[in-house]
């Protein structure tokens, strides 16, 4: 019996030892983390989300913004069978839906569907007032584009899930977002806030204002215009740029069958969101301005010097010709520029030799990226040296065999006027802080790739073009000077082994305005137009009712200068009454 009772004390023992134990684990060393753990269970947090940025432009227009909305929800166990084509009837027409639409929503399996997502207040307003048990309204934000397709393919737009998806959307996301806050309250045992506890606050920060440097009348003019062009033309597609002399800011970017950001199913998978940026050509003779800029630069040749110019010559293997038949005859070096002859370019980049060529191309920023604040921005293509064979420098002075984006031209030519300084291009102008506090966009450092003078040089021998005697004489503009250079380069022919066409073209045009005093800039591309159409018929006079707008909507006065007038050919010894006007 005594044994039996130690043995059963020494148990009994031997438990407490136990539970006491227990507790001064759960007391003491576990005390904190089980404390935390019934906290936790009494509080709830919901997201304070932050309001997505605005962008604007260069004058502060919204092209960009965040509204207030509400998504419109039911749970369908609360609407019965007999029910549902009565609700239907009720919110079909509010919601915007169909009938059958709004009754597979409400005939869903489970305690959630939506209905509509991203009503204004006002409608979501409208379907409270129906009064239908089960039909609940939730906040959410929306997207709005003022615009529509007005400078879509720069500003972009944006995921399912309010995220940057392409453009200024994708590339300042960050920025745009902001960062979410939070709240903390405390609950009880059902879910219900208790009054008597103070929630604790992390505030949301708003996304940031981004100001873009582009002004939204000329963007929404540019589009017009090239759907205009492209649809009269029969061309593939155009594209253009325009940018500020002094700064190379962005004041349009702009192409033809621009997406709607407000419709995502409107942007073509197949094709470029952003082709002034992303869609690479061959230029053709408006790349001549560079092989001219360098000869001057290296005192090859001056403005009236003589050149013998037959209609083709034979180079590295390959036949290089005008594009139209004459005999040989001489040519001032700015006739050649004017009358955009391929022979006498090569022969002036002959006196120039590949390399001292090719570093020129280089300085102007040929093959390579701007910079710009843009995704998916392509570099073009500048062949290397030393890929180069015995035909490559037949091709490439005369803009065949490179290829650049219309962007990158516009860049070219902003050099020019820019007294032969190379300001990389920029879109944005500042990104303001919800908190007021705002960073601006530091132009870039400027690249000298000739001098002044040169630069000036090439100005008036551009201007020669659209004068008279010059390939684009289209592009002028009454009481002002243009100085500027068409183009008209061959596409590959993919059914023909990738050889030129003699078909297919790119058709260009770069310049600016006033000659003597540029304001802006230019560029313009226009894909394959029908009937064979060159530069000066299709491209020139595009930048004619571009440059035309700009000049009144910048409100850029006439400078009162004249043009200086070059000769394009050598009369000496010929009947000058049979020579067409201002070749002498």
């Amino acid at each position: 019996m005594d044994g039996r009772l130690r043995y059963g004390f020494a148990a009994v023992c031997t438990l407490l030892l136990i539970i006491g134990g227990r507790l001064v684990q759960l007391q003491g060393v576990d005390h904190r983390d089980l404390a935390g753990a019934a906290a936790a269970q009494r509080v709830d947090t919901v997201t304070l989300h932050a309001m997505r940025g605005q962008i604007v432009d260069r004058d502060g227009t919204p092209l960009a913004y965040t509204s207030n909305a509400q998504d419109v929800t039911v749970d369908p166990t609360q609407v019965p069978a007999d029910q549902r084509d009565r609700y239907a009837l009720a919110l079909a027409p509010v919601l915007g839906e169909e009938h059958a639409t709004v009754m597979k929503a409400l005939a869903t399996k489970g305690r959630y569907a939506v209905l509509a997502t991203a009503l204004s207040p006002a409608r979501a307003a409208k379907v409270t007032a129906l009064g239908l048990h089960g039909i609940y309204t939730q906040a959410t934000t929306q997207r709005q584009y003022p615009g529509g397709t007005t400078g879509a393919n720069i500003v972009g737009t944006v995921h399912s899930d309010g995220s940057g998806a392409a453009g200024i959307e994708s590339r300042y996301n960050a920025v745009l977002a902001g960062k979410d806050g939070s709240q903390t309250y405390s609950v009880d045992n059902v879910g219900n806030v208790n009054p008597s506890t103070r929630a604790v606050t992390e505030p949301a920060r708003n996304g940031a204002t981004v100001a873009l440097t582009i002004d939204q009348n000329l963007q929404f003019t540019a589009q017009q215009l090239l759907d205009a062009d492209v649809k009269k033309s029969g061309a593939r597609g155009a594209t253009m740029a325009a940018l500020d002399v002094k700064t190379g800011q962005v004041l349009a970017l702009a192409s033809s069958g621009t997406f709607d950001a407000r419709n995502p199913d409107t942007i073509d998978s197949d094709a470029p969101i952003n082709p002034p940026v992303m869609a690479a050509f061959e230029p053709g003779s408006v790349q001549k301005a560079i092989t001219f800029a360098a000869a001057l630069q290296e005192r090859t040749i001056t403005p009236k010097t003589s050149l013998s110019v037959p209609w083709a010559v034979h180079m590295g293997g390959v036949k290089v010709s005008d594009a139209w038949y004459h005999p040989t005859e001489r040519f001032t070096a700015t006739g050649v520029l004017a009358e955009s002859s391929n022979v006498g370019t090569l022969k002036i980049a002959e006196k120039l030799g590949p390399q001292k060529w090719l570093r020129y191309e280089q300085a102007f920023g040929v093959g390579q990226k701007t910079g710009v604040e843009l995704p998916g921005e392509s570099p073009g293509y500048l062949p290397p040296y030393k890929d180069w064979s015995d035909s490559t420098f037949a091709n490439l002075p005369f803009g065949q065999g490179q290829s650049m984006t219309v962007l990158q031209l516009a860049s070219i030519y902003q050099t020019l006027a820019n007294d032969g300084v190379r300001v990389p291009p920029r879109v944005v102008s500042s990104v303001t802080s919800a908190d007021g506090s705002q960073q601006k966009t530091a132009t870039p450092k400027g690249v000298r790739a000739v001098t002044a003078q040169t630069a000036r040089t090439v100005r008036t021998m551009l201007e020669s073009v659209t004068l008279p005697g010059g390939t684009g004489v289209k592009a002028a503009i009454p009481g002002y000077r243009v100085a500027g250079k068409t183009g008209t380069a061959q596409q590959p022919d993919p059914n023909n082994g990738g050889r030129y066409s003699d078909s297919m073209y790119w058709d260009t045009f770069a310049g600016m305005v006033p000659a003597d005093n540029p304001q802006f800039v230019i560029a313009i591309m226009v894909d394959n137009p029908a009937h064979g159409l060159e530069g000066g018929d299709v491209a020139a006079p595009l930048f004619h009712d571009l440059a035309t707008y700009e000049l009144q909507h910048a409100q850029v006065p006439p400078t009162g200068s004249h043009s200086t007038h070059v000769p394009l050919q050598v009369c000496a010894g010929r009947d000058r009454a049979t020579l067409p006007a201002n070749v002498c």
